[in-house]
């Protein structure tokens, strides 16, 4: 009887180390059962899988693509795990993810009243690089950073307008273009691209760009962006003097972060979103801001 009860006492409690375990580790990986359940509570809103609350930023952070500024410790990472694109030749239909090891991303999102701030850390075990003398050819085809806005959160195509914009960043440091059909006689275009240059200021971290690998051989790259918020009215060709949108709490935004993964072909392998797109061509980012997640502006 004694060995039973013995038995018993010690079922139950390695029954609850294993339930306080389990709880802790869900609370760690699944912010909606911590710090997100507050947020939806206090601002009335209901947040999807991959839709983001963004914390307001007290002071601007210090880009130096490090990511240590003490600002970033009040984000959450996410991931930059789904796959729009596959199978080593960018295939929609061969949805094969990158070979484990070769590829990983995750970001984190803050706000001030002028800006958005994104750190996104990249491993990536191999970077073509071949179009960073010329960004008009295809930039997409190199690896990038690929960051997309809809301000309004109201979706809708955006592939021939600024309802949206969809910011290829290169590995230069320097470059954000922005691609919108149907601009085959314009002068301010070049293969349907243009420069967006001063909608965003980014800095990436470890990152050796005339040997193209990273610094200390980790093959892991930290992106720290700073971007203006534009509406829809924004001119197609451009207005350095346009004024962009006052951000404030509450605010709902259409966003979507991806990443342009390039192999050994020097052409684009792989293409990875933070969010899940429904369908058979996972591939319509680009075209269509409805597949956006949804990024809140909280305090």
């Amino acid at each position: 009887m004694k060995n039973r009860i013995k038995i018993l006492v010690i079922i139950v409690f390695v029954a609850i180390i294993v339930l306080t375990m389990t709880t802790c580790i869900n609370m760690v990986t699944n912010p909606d059962n911590n710090i997100w359940k507050d947020i939806e509570e206090k601002y009335g809103i209901t947040l999807g899988p991959y839709d983001y609350a963004a914390p307001y930023a007290e002071t601007t952070p210090i880009m130096n693509g490090k990511g240590d500024d003490p600002v970033w410790e009040k984000a959450i990472w996410r991931p930059i795990d789904q796959l729009w694109l596959g199978g080593g030749n960018a295939s929609t239909s061969n949805l094969t993810p990158p070979p484990a090891g070769t590829f990983s991303g995750r970001y984190k999102i803050v706000w001030t009243e002028d800006r958005l701030y994104y750190l996104v850390e990249i491993l990536d075990t191999y970077l073509s690089l071949t179009r960073i003398a010329n960004p008009y050819n295809e930039i997409y085809r190199d690896d990038c950073l690929e960051l997309f806005i809809n301000e309004d959160a109201l979706g809708g195509n955006h592939e021939a307008n600024n309802n949206a914009f969809a910011y290829h960043m290169s590995y230069d440091g320097e470059n954000v273009m922005d691609y919108v059909s149907g601009q085959s006689g314009n002068p301010n275009f070049t293969n349907g691209y243009i420069k967006r240059n001063h909608h965003i200021n980014y800095v990436i971290g470890n990152l050796d760009l005339p040997n193209r690998k990273s610094l200390d051989g980790t093959n892991l790259y930290t992106w720290e962006v700073e971007m203006k918020v534009f509406d829809k009215n924004y001119p197609i060709n451009g207005d350095p003097n346009y004024t962009p949108v006052v951000l404030s709490e509450g605010k709902k935004i259409g966003f979507a972060v991806a990443y342009c993964n390039a192999g050994p072909s020097n052409s684009r392998e792989y293409f990875m979103g933070n969010m899940f797109i429904p369908g058979a061509n996972k591939n319509v980012a680009y075209q269509n801001a409805s597949v956006f997640a949804k990024l809140y502006l909280v305090k």
